[in-house]
């Protein structure tokens, strides 16, 4: 496998400073909702609710949730109250919304299965191992396809798919 590499400074993680992220709740509100994460979301049974009972439990989080939202077993949610979804919007399986910022999902959405869509990282090039954030947003009707990592600052267009880099874009 080829790797993508290049040099780095020395990283100093001990003069690590911990973000502080505007718009999150306080400690008590983020440690609900990874318990309820963790439950109904993550887990393999008790995810078989009904996508409708889980857009619900989203919206009482602060997520805005549109109607005919399909939510599929073992999806991770970091924050809800950065989400927002449309209308029939379709989670797949092992879908990881890793949010420290507003993540938007226009209408008719589809992130298949395994998919990552994370909104903040680490400066690379910083010792201090800085981090940073910036939203995610995809244009109505754009389907992500299995197993694709969205990074910070992307925006995907309406109306496409995202395939893999070796994907010819043509169904055998």
């Amino acid at each position: 496998m080829n790797l993508n590499t290049r040099p780095i400074e020395k990283l100093e993680l001990s003069r690590f400073e911990p973000p502080k992220i505007q718009g999150e709740p306080n400690c008590l509100i983020k440690s609900i909702w990874y318990l309820v994460n963790a439950i109904i979301f993550q887990s393999s049974i008790p995810a078989l609710l009904p996508s409708s009972a889980k857009a619900a439990i989203l919206r009482a989080f602060g997520a805005r949730v549109g109607r005919g939202v399909v939510v599929k077993p073992r999806v991770t949610i970091k924050a809800p109250w950065f989400l927002e979804m449309g209308t029939h919007v379709w989670l797949g399986e092992r879908v990881w919304i890793d949010n420290h910022t507003t993540v938007r999902l226009g209408s008719n959405v589809f992130v298949s299965q395994g998919v990552y869509l994370f909104t903040g990282n680490h400066d690379w090039s910083d010792p201090r191992f800085r981090f940073f954030c910036r939203p995610v947003e995809v244009g109505n009707g754009a389907w992500i396809t299995a197993f694709q990592m969205i990074g910070p600052g992307t925006v995907v267009p309406p109306h496409v798919v995202v395939l893999p880099d070796t994907a010819k874009g043509e169904m055998t």
